[in-house]
């Protein structure tokens, strides 16, 4: 017996050792070792670096010194956060209890202010009030709200649909979210209109699955649209091969003349429905440029509970111009002002009521 407890003894010693060996040492969690696992991983899985032209090996040199062995974890944040912040990506940023890093990019403003900051230039309920006929319904979970214009604004009966954001809802098997399913039954409510106004300005994003699902409602033609390249090794050009996306017509379709309304905050899986809808010729983009935030982002957690996010693919157009930074442009450019909005006038809803008048 005495011979046994002594093996198991011996054998605990060695499991407990062979966690270093199999699992690794335990990580690093002092300010050198959370500056210095972002600033590698980045170093490794980024994929924008050409494009926003952005030497990482410089941004070590300009921010490490600032790493000290004492520093709180407050001044840690900043430093990492300001370091991130000069790749300029919508899709990167570095979460903790402080704050969001981007936030740092507007000093004046907490993250309730930012929403309703003047970079957005957008107010759904100048919408609502100003131009929206009685029995505006929302749909979608309260994602996509829908009606027609009062008819004192146009002398032919004009459609209008919002979309939020292309986010999923509750967990299933279908990549779809039930939500977005709900735009067919939007779209058979519009057989009576002359046209449509599909408002996607202020939309953050989302699910790629809920994006594709939605814009091929408003696919005439298939047509290709996008190319996506992933990193998928720790070099400067380690990716994959490039991968082509399109646009297929399907389900109820409405393919009469769309007008699209974008703005800066349209972003992400947003802007690849501005990319797709762009390549059909019933559909004409108003407003402002897109983001310019098409890379996929992965999240990456950290020892001390923070977590970040990377943005890992090269996306462009089907000729290969990068996207990143530039954005969807629209074919007729459009700005709001906050004077106008005030007043009850969405001066780039107002131009695409006037579009096709006649």
């Amino acid at each position: 017996m005495r011979a046994k407890k002594i093996l198991v003894a011996l054998l605990l010693i060695f499991l407990m050792s062979a966690c270093h060996v199999f699992l690794g040492p335990d990580p690093d969690s002092s300010p050198r070792g959370i500056f210095n696992r972002i600033w590698n991983d980045f170093n490794e899985t980024y994929a924008l670096f050409d494009v926003k032209g952005i030497d990482w090996n410089e941004m070590y040199k300009k921010y490490s010194p600032q790493i000290t062995p004492g520093m709180g974890s407050y001044d840690l944040f900043i430093v990492c956060s300001q370091m991130l912040n000069e790749l300029d990506d919508y899709h990167v940023a570095l979460a903790s209890p402080f704050g969001v890093s981007y936030i740092l990019n507007y000093p004046d403003l907490d993250f309730l202010d930012l929403v309703y900051s003047e970079r957005e230039m957008f107010s759904l309920r100048v919408v609502r009030g100003g131009y929206l006929d009685s029995g505006v319904k929302y749909a979608g979970d309260g994602r996509m709200l829908y009606g027609t214009i009062k008819p004192e604004k146009t002398r032919h009966p004009v459609g209008y649909i919002y979309i939020e954001d292309f986010l999923s809802s509750g967990i299933g098997l279908d990549p779809v979210s039930d939500w977005a399913k709900e735009i067919d039954g939007i779209i058979h409510t519009m057989e009576d209109t002359d046209w449509l106004i599909l408002d996607i300005r202020n939309n953050g994003g989302g699910l790629g699955s809920n994006m594709d699902y939605i814009a091929g409602r408003f696919a005439s033609v298939r047509k290709d649209y996008i190319k996506s390249s992933t990193k998928n090794g720790p070099g400067r050009n380690d990716f994959s091969p490039p991968l082509t996306w399109s646009v297929q017509p399907a389900g109820t379709r409405y393919i009469k003349q769309v007008v699209l309304l974008t703005n800066r905050e349209t972003a992400s899986a947003a802007e690849w429905f501005a990319m797709a809808l762009r390549t059909q010729s019933h559909v004409t983009i108003v407003g402002q440029p897109t983001n310019g935030a098409f890379s996929s982002r992965v999240v990456r957690p950290l020892v001390n509970g923070w977590e970040y996010t990377v943005s890992v693919q090269k996306v462009t157009d089907i000729e290969g111009n990068p996207l990143e930074g530039k954005g969807v442009i629209p074919d007729h450019t459009v700005e709001n002002s906050w004077e106008e909005l005030s007043g009850y006038l969405d001066s780039q809803l107002e131009f695409a009521v006037g579009m096709f008048q006649g």
